[in-house]
């Protein structure tokens, strides 16, 4: 085989449904195999001791490497960069163990990317309800390689897809070790920005995700911001973004307000106690917003001119908020703004940029009828 692929499945849980996830990927061989591309499945058996997972999977099937990844560590990165350290293939793509890729993906993903001679296929993303993600903000046009800017690749945070090896090695791509959560958010953001061409495979079988993951998740608990957020800590200071453009900063950065701090002040809002019943927002909570989010504005140029004027005023409003009553009402005032709030802008000028809530209301609807993202 001239060229080959190789899928890589973390496992944390053994209660996880991680032989459906390998099934799903070896079905594919011989589909594979007719195209002259080799199909292989690693296996990362991460902080599960001496469990002799292959024998009780009743997997003796060639194709899967396992490997153990003793970190100590409850986070991905660890057993995605010992795959990656390992791996000699041409083509690499992440399958978390809960997930499963369906017929006929990989073929078609690798056949867009060679068509593209692309670095990195993203992939159709199949919600758990059924739905393909209308992400990222793909033009209506359908353009065969995908610009950073003009096709909001800021909005897709997992590299679910089809990666070249050698493009991975050039840009450094590795996970953030250390980190429970957004381990991958930094390094995604540089496979879409500085790996070369990226593509869509427009129409393609998708990649699935489940609510098979149960309880034990690593990202369903409400950790304090300083915690949750060590991932934009780490980002604010990556060299290549210090050295990126105006645009790309301030796309990026509107993407992380919107998507992932105001989300974070929302679920604070709707709850009162964490787990351990210490109440989800306090002075200190809003001591270290305001400064995390001023650091943000300052990456960004120091303003974001298409940011919506809800979000705006929610973001100000949480950094005077000092308990969980003050950010309730700030929240509930962000969910009753209605639709003005929502689609104008802080900067009235900005109403009808490429990022503001307007336009992507209206290339949402574009998109729809163009059919972006419609599978087959």
């Amino acid at each position: 085989m001239s060229q080959s692929i190789e899928v890589v499945i973390p496992v944390h849980d053994l209660e996880r449904p991680f032989m459906r996830a390998v099934r799903s990927v070896l079905d594919q061989e011989r589909e594979l195999a007719d195209l002259g591309v080799g199909l292989g499945v690693t296996v990362v058996l991460h902080n599960l001791g001496d469990a002799d997972v292959p024998r009780q999977s009743g997997s003796g099937s060639d194709g899967v490497t396992w490997l153990r990844c003793d970190d100590g560590v409850r986070s991905p990165a660890g057993p995605r960069n010992l795959a990656l350290e390992h791996s000699t293939a041409t083509y690499l793509s992440f399958l978390d163990s809960d997930d499963y890729l369906e017929p006929g993906s990989l073929a078609a993903w690798w056949k867009a990317a060679q068509s593209t001679s692309a670095s990195a296929v993203i992939a159709p993303l199949r919600t758990p309800e059924g739905a393909i993600l209308p992400a990222p903000r793909i033009r209506p046009s359908k353009p065969q390689i995908l610009d950073p800017l003009k096709d909001g690749l800021a909005y897709r945070s997992v590299p679910y897809g089809l990666l070249r090896r050698s493009a991975l090695s050039r840009i450094g791509f590795r996970y953030a070790e250390g980190l429970r959560t957004g381990e991958d958010i930094e390094t995604t953001l540089k496979l879409w920005f500085r790996s070369g061409a990226v593509c869509y495979p427009y129409g393609s079988p998708a990649y699935h995700q489940t609510d098979d993951s149960g309880s034990g998740r690593v990202t369903s608990s409400i950790n304090p911001l300083a915690e949750e957020f060590r991932w934009l800590e780490r980002l604010l200071v990556t060299g290549w973004l210090q050295e990126a453009t105006p645009a790309e900063r301030r796309t990026v950065a509107l993407k992380i307000l919107r998507v992932h701090g105001i989300g974070a002040l929302v679920r604070r809002g709707a709850g009162a106690a964490n787990d351990d019943g210490k109440a989800l927002w306090d002075d200190t909570e809003r001591r270290y917003w305001a400064d995390v989010s001023g650091r943000l504005f300052a990456f960004a140029g120091g303003s974001l001119p298409a940011l919506s004027r809800r979000d705006a005023e929610l973001a100000r409003a949480a950094s005077a908020a000092k308990d969980v009553p003050a950010l309730r009402a700030a929240v509930e005032r962000h969910r009753n703004s209605g639709r003005l709030g929502d689609l104008l802008t802080v900067n009235p000028l900005a109403v009808l940029s490429r990022d503001s809530v307007l336009r992507h209301y209206a290339a949402e609807r574009r998109r729809a009828k163009a059919g972006v993202f419609t599978v087959s």
